[in-house]
């Protein structure tokens, strides 16, 4: 009996304990870390919020115009002043019941990490740089910038005709919109690991593979 205990215990702590090994691991592996381009452009930023990390990028420039694609009328405010524009993905589930940390359950998170469920962008439009827990810029050149936003538009759930698919009742705030997003969030595709993906598709300096946003502000700081 003890020995079956024991075995159970065993099968119950190493999946976590290898989960989190692998983490770290690849959390301290560089990707891109021998690239200098040194051809400074455009700065976009990192933000943590808790356990989940933003893309934070220009409303429009030469390079990309945002506002055809994603747009402040699809607010609840409407028109709004938009300097930055900050993209994170998830389980579109989990952005529904869980509007801050607080809300988090344990029957939202093992849906969202165990079922194959969909996936939303979320996109706030801000005049400023929203504050956060943590923040980092990050310079690139027009053609590093250029692969980021196919990345993130690429991401975009669209319908038959090519345009992006907004869900309307669903907003945090006045100034947010969602969408619903190609993919599904799973224990080794979370937010932070569509968001380091992004960063190695970039061809910036990031790391191996993280499901946690510690392991993109340790190769980014």
């Amino acid at each position: 009996m003890k020995k079956a205990f024991k075995y159970i215990l065993i099968l119950f702590f190493l999946p976590p304990l290898f989960y989190g090994m692998a983490s770290l691991i690849g959390a301290l592996i560089p990707v891109n870390n021998n690239r200098s381009d040194k051809k400074v452009e455009i700065s976009i930023y990192l933000q943590q919020f808790g356990s989940h990390t933003d893309i934070v990028l220009p409303y429009k420039n030469e390079v990309q115009n945002w506002g055809n694609i994603v747009n402040p009328s699809h607010t609840k405010l409407g028109n709004l002043r938009t300097k930055y524009l900050s993209f994170g993905w998830g389980d579109l589930a989990f952005y529904r019941n869980t509007p801050t940390w607080n809300d988090l359950t344990l029957n939202t998170a093992f849906t969202a990490l165990f079922t194959k469920s969909p996936a939303a962008i979320h996109v706030k439009f801000s005049e400023n740089l929203p504050q956060a827990e943590k923040s980092v810029q990050i310079n690139l050149n027009k053609n590093q910038y250029k692969k980021l936003c196919a990345y993130i538009e690429n991401d975009f759930k669209t319908d038959k005709k090519g345009k992006l698919q907004q869900i309307t009742d669903l907003f945090y705030t006045q100034t947010d919109a969602f969408y619903k997003a190609c993919g599904s969030l799973s224990l080794f595709k979370t937010c932070n690991t569509w968001v380091n993906s992004g960063l190695k598709h970039t061809g910036v300096k990031t790391c191996l593979w993280t499901a946690f946003p510690q392991g993109i502000f340790y190769q980014n700081q």
